[in-house]
């Protein structure tokens, strides 16, 4: 099946090889320690708080300060995204998050667009005639200032036309505050970038519709308090607000409490668009057909709710109308006669 990947963190996405070679060079793992076992104990585990997922990024941060490092990691995202039926990936993270060693936003920024540009060379290498694209989203972090996210917002406008195609507002929703950056996130949008907003993952339903009300939120991140509230709804649909469903993340950050009770099919039936992604393919051990595989089996969506996401993967994604036409096309071809549900997404 192929699809697009929405909602990705490069610093949450570390091969489990890579991982514990950057462990190693960085002291963290004893030569005689067992490398598998230490990738193991910091994976998440199901029923985790937000925060404490949160905390284990610590680690991969710190890992991630140079500029091989970040190549390195983007580019084998983009590969291992590739080979799992990806044909479209918007990669995020927050540049300042990758200054501690004296690299700049920019170095780190560049270091990240150069890695997914080696990866998509290195995905179509043996098949020139496919397609393979892979963006950058740059993570505004909750508490963060309104200047930080103004300086934040000024880097992707500057690098819109080098690979960013968006901005998102992430981190510990306890400090949602989407008044303190509703200038930040409009100068986006007039700027053409596209606007993704973690909210309804460790908040109630008013954070998705503030998302969408103050920050003009084009998608929401995971939104799964969202389905509470038949208000929070509507105004999705009605929007055409796409909602990032992230299902193995939110079993993870308690965000749900079982697969078979996620809201997936009840945003779906509510006519909300939604598209289902990874979030953090190493700390939640999956992928984006395992993904499509945990909809069906564990929470309760038919093959026509598969086919539907797969397509709004496409004509939600933050590029030109053009490219997520043909994507469009691309999976509804893959996915079979009788499968093309619509049209692609025009604005």
């Amino acid at each position: 099946m192929l699809a697009s990947d929405l909602h990705v963190h490069l610093d949450g996405s570390l091969r489990d090889g890579t991982l514990v070679a950057l462990s190693r060079n960085a002291g963290l793992i004893p030569a005689t320690a067992d490398g598998d076992e230490f990738a193991r104990r910091l994976r998440f585990r199901p029923g985790m708080s937000l925060s404490s997922c949160l905390s284990r990024f610590d680690v991969t941060v710190g890992l991630l300060q140079t500029r091989r490092a970040l190549e390195r990691v983007a580019r084998e995202l983009v590969c291992d995204c590739y080979l799992d039926g990806v044909r479209h990936a918007e990669i995020r993270f927050c540049p300042v998050l990758h200054t501690r060693e004296g690299l700049s936003r920019s170095d780190a920024l560049t270091a990240v667009i150069r890695g997914a540009e080696q990866g998509v060379g290195e995905a179509l290498a043996s098949a020139p005639t496919d397609w393979m694209s892979a963006r950058v989203v740059i993570s505004v972090l909750e508490g963060m200032s309104e200047e930080e996210a103004g300086a934040l917002v000024d880097l992707a406008i500057e690098f819109a036309d080098l690979g960013v195609v968006g901005v998102d507002l992430a981190g510990d929703e306890a400090l949602f505050d989407p008044a303190r950056y509703a200038r930040p996130f409009a100068c986006a949008a007039d700027a053409g970038l596209g606007v993704t907003v973690h909210a309804g993952e460790g908040g109630d339903a008013g954070n998705v519709a503030a998302a969408v009300e103050i920050l003009g939120a084009d998608r929401i991140g995971h939104g799964v308090s969202a389905a509470s509230d038949p208000g929070t709804m509507s105004l999705l649909a009605d929007r055409n607000v796409a909602v990032e469903v992230c299902l193995s993340s939110n079993l993870h950050t308690g965000a749900v409490g079982s697969l078979g009770a996620h809201p997936l099919c009840t945003l779906v039936e509510a006519g909300v668009p939604v598209a289902l992604a990874t979030d953090n393919r190493f700390f939640s051990g999956t992928s984006l057909s395992h993904e499509y595989e945990l909809a069906i089996s564990e929470a309760g969506a038919s093959p026509d709710l598969v086919a539907r996401s797969v397509l709004t993967s496409a004509d939600a994604a933050f590029l030109p109308n053009d490219d997520r036409a043909a994507l469009h096309e691309l999976y509804g071809s893959s996915l079979g006669p009788g499968s093309s549900l619509g049209p692609a997404r025009s604005e």
